[in-house]
């Protein structure tokens, strides 16, 4: 696995802020703008699909609850 790969959620939000402030900047070189907007656009997919995976993991959890306490009731 990359370094890249192991970056938790808080650091990829990190980075993705640090893009959004650089894109805001009227300083900011048109050369870089390209390549923030395709490093922001990868990282809000892998943010996006780690709350996907978080959420699914969550449902399953309560749903596991919800059958033990099913399961418990009869």
């Amino acid at each position: 696995m990359t370094a890249e790969q192991n970056e938790t959620y808080e650091e990829k939000t990190g980075k993705l802020n640090k893009i959004l402030a650089r894109l805001d900047d009227p300083d900011t070189p048109i050369d870089t703008l390209a390549d923030d907007v395709k490093q922001g656009t990868k990282l809000i997919k892998e943010l996006e699909a780690k709350l996907r995976e978080v959420e699914s993991e969550v449902e399953s959890a309560f749903e596991e609850l919800e059958d033990n306490d099913d399961n418990g009731e009869q």
